[in-house]
């Protein structure tokens, strides 16, 4: 669907553009092969995959994002929908054997497999826990990082450290559940974060922020 189209749909149906706007980006996800994506078992509220999906979109040409806890596939899916606008691709880490999640542990690789079969050619898998990961598994520099792995405070500080001296200049650190009561670690590093003076909030949206260095930032 073209701009102009896509405009005139938005001014026809002044006063519902919210919901329009809805049905215009589920069409482009369909058209991408990714009409299944709201099926897939996730902790990610929609509003917050949503919001990775913009953040991979507006990342620069040939951009790197990386992931650290992919799960079922879901967020992965949205970041590398948002990365096809300027040909990215994406890093996913997990041990895809579930540690961390509530239903135990299992084996989720071929589900996940399943899930992202649609933009597979985006998706470079590293299927270890992220503090075994070699300078080799990630290429630098990174310009959008989604934390999302083990929220326990020292596995969150790491991934956050592991991120932090690898990312581009104006790159950004998202991290899922932020201010979610049963996980203080991840609020704890990002709070630790803004208080050194270092890094500015630039989004948030429920339990879903953003986080850029303050030097790379420009007014």
């Amino acid at each position: 669907m073209s701009d102009r189209i896509r405009r005139l749909l938005l001014r026809y149906f002044r006063g519902r553009a919210d919901f329009l706007e809805v049905l215009l980006f589920e069409r482009s996800m369909r058209a991408r092969g990714l009409g299944h994506v709201s099926d897939i078992p996730t902790w990610t509220w929609s509003i917050e995959l949503r919001a990775l999906h913009d953040l991979a979109a507006a990342a620069a040409p040939n951009a790197t994002v990386l992931e650290i806890g992919s799960y079922l596939g879901a967020s992965t899916c949205y970041l590398a929908a948002g990365l096809a606008r300027h040909d990215g691709r994406i890093v996913c880490v997990d041990t895809w054997n579930n540690e961390t999640m509530p239903e135990g542990e299992r084996d989720t690789f071929a589900e996940f497999t399943r899930n992202t079969r649609a933009v597979a050619n985006r998706v470079t898998v590293v299927r270890k826990r992220s503090e075994m990961l070699r300078d080799g598994d990630i290429p630098a520099p990174i310009h959008l990082a989604f934390i999302d792995g083990d929220h326990g405070y020292e596995a969150v500080r790491r991934d956050f450290e592991i991120v932090a001296g690898r990312l581009a200049p104006s790159g950004v650190i998202a991290f899922h559940d932020f201010s979610n009561a049963n996980f203080p670690g991840v609020t704890r590093v990002v709070g630790e974060a803004l208080a050194s003076g270092r890094w500015v909030q630039r989004g948030f949206v429920r339990t879903l922020v953003w986080i850029t260095p303050v030097a790379k930032v420009t007014e």
